[in-house]
């Protein structure tokens, strides 16, 4: 099975996530997203269904295609612009999506991020489980409270590379 398949069905890229999304908007906005937000909430990374997300640059950034074209199709143009809009790579405007999408991993608990790491081994960039969390969180927390909303994919990027120079191989990530 392909990256993406097991991060939609089981992984960071799960139902879960979605559900962390809503409660992201909660938080950050003080209510709760209207119905038809939600079900693109649940649609917004359903493009990574069999890809290699974490290997192939290309198909990370186009993740976002496969979710806004089933979303505008359900709902509109309004809704495609909504979930095109979690992802820069879309180069669409930023939706409110966005943010709740990247503060989902702020609050996600503990236990969530362990699952992820032991169904997704390969987001650990070959550190140890608890250090791999604790350096993640990390970041997110540093990108949240700066206001910078970095996205996670970026953040693994940057782990990979600081354990590759660590380990002496000194690959490019590209």
């Amino acid at each position: 099975m392909r990256q993406g398949t097991i991060s939609v069905l089981f992984g960071c890229h799960s139902i879960v996530h979605s559900i962390l999304v809503v409660l992201a908007w909660k938080k950050l906005y003080g209510g709760w997203p209207q119905p038809w937000q939600v079900i693109c909430v649940f649609l917004h990374d359903i493009g990574h269904w069999g890809t290699d997300y974490l290997d192939n640059q290309d198909e990370k950034k186009r993740h976002w295609v496969l979710g806004a074209d089933v979303a505008g199709n359900l709902f509109g143009i309004d809704a495609y612009y909504f979930t095109a809009g979690h992802c820069a790579h879309s180069e669409c405007p930023e939706s409110m999506l966005y943010k709740a999408d990247k503060y989902s991993y702020y609050i996600a608990p503990t236990w969530w991020l362990w699952w992820n790491s032991i169904v997704e081994p390969r987001l650990n960039s070959g550190a140890r489980i608890k250090v791999a969390i604790l350096k993640f969180r990390a970041q997110v927390k540093e990108s949240i409270e700066s206001g910078e909303y970095r996205e996670s994919h970026e953040m693994f990027l940057d782990r990979k590379e600081v354990v590759k120079h660590e380990s002496g191989t000194g690959a490019n990530r590209h």
